[in-house]
């Protein structure tokens, strides 16, 4: 019984890390798209996962593209957008980049298909768990 509580508690860690790293991804790229943005047209280079019908089409696909912001240099870029799936490779998409820096771009809407804050409540979760099973272990 030890052995569950101790891989209860490392699993929460392990949700715990991935959570701190995603939880500064996302403060960096609202950081990175606080400056002035533009919209440019660009185009799908290639995209992975499949569309779902119904009412649950919300699953993220990643998306690899190219652009050129007016009076710049072409810009690759990829993303995890919600409106991917659908896409086929040549298509054109709008691309959000910061003026200043077109090199920080991103699909509008893009993002991590995970919020940190449920990997953060499921790290806890699993952490008030396993220290439960400790105690109840040690008691007896």
């Amino acid at each position: 019984m030890r052995r569950t509580s101790s891989l209860l508690l490392a699993a929460a860690l392990a949700i715990a890390i991935v959570a701190s790293a995603l939880t500064v991804y996302v403060v960096k790229r609202q950081r990175d798209f606080s400056e002035p943005t533009a919209v440019a047209m660009g185009s799908v280079v290639s995209k992975s996962g499949k569309p779902r019908r119904g009412p649950d089409e919300g699953v993220f696909c990643w998306v690899s593209y190219e652009f050129t912001p007016p009076g710049g240099t072409a810009q690759r870029g990829w993303g995890m957008w919600r409106l991917a799936c659908g896409l086929d490779r040549g298509r054109p998409i709008p691309i959000e980049y910061v003026v200043a820096n077109p090199a920080v771009n991103r699909p509008p809407g893009g993002g991590p298909p995970i919020p940190p804050l449920l990997l953060w409540f499921a790290a806890g979760v699993l952490a008030v768990i396993g220290a439960i099973r400790r105690g109840s272990e040690t008691d007896t």
